[in-house]
C-alpha cells in the first residue's frame, strides 16, 4: 500500500491511495493518511483508482477521517475507486458520509 500527495495548499489535501487497503495496507499508510487529515484540516480527496482491495479496516481509515473533519465543516470524497472497492464502499454503508464521485473535478464540485 502507498500513499502519494499529489496537492497539500490551504484548502485542499489530495492524496492518491495504491494497493491493499487491508490489515497490512493500513499498517503501512494509517498514520501518514491520519496525520494528513488531522493536522490539515482541509477538505480531502483520496483518489482510490489504484486500490485493488478494501478491507473493514480500510473503511474505518476513511471513515475516522471523514468524522474527523465533519465538525470542521471539511469533507473527505473518495475519488474514481475500482468497482469492487466502490460496492465494498457502498455496501458498508461508508458513502451516507464519503461521497464518490468519478473525477477531480466533480470531487471539487462535492466539496
Amino acid at each position: 500500500m502507498e500513499l502519494k500527495v499529489i496537492q497539500l495548499d490551504e484548502g485542499l489535501t489530495h492524496i492518491a491511495l495504491s494497493g491493499k487497503l487491508d490489515v497490512v495496507g493500513e499498517q503501512k499508510i494509517g498514520a501518514d493518511f491520519r496525520d494528513l487529515v488531522e493536522t490539515r484540516k482541509n477538505d480531502v480527496i483520496v483518489d482510490m483508482s489504484e486500490v485493488s482491495y478494501l478491507a473493514s479496516l480500510g473503511i474505518r481509515l476513511l471513515f475516522a477521517g471523514a468524522k474527523f473533519l465533519a465538525p470542521e465543516g471539511k469533507k473527505l470524497v473518495v475519488v474514481n475507486p475500482q468497482p469492487m472497492v466502490e460496492e465494498t464502499l457502498k455496501t458498508s454503508g461508508t458513502v451516507a458520509l464519503i461521497p464518490i464521485a468519478k473525477s477531480a473535478d466533480e470531487a471539487l464540485k462535492l466539496l
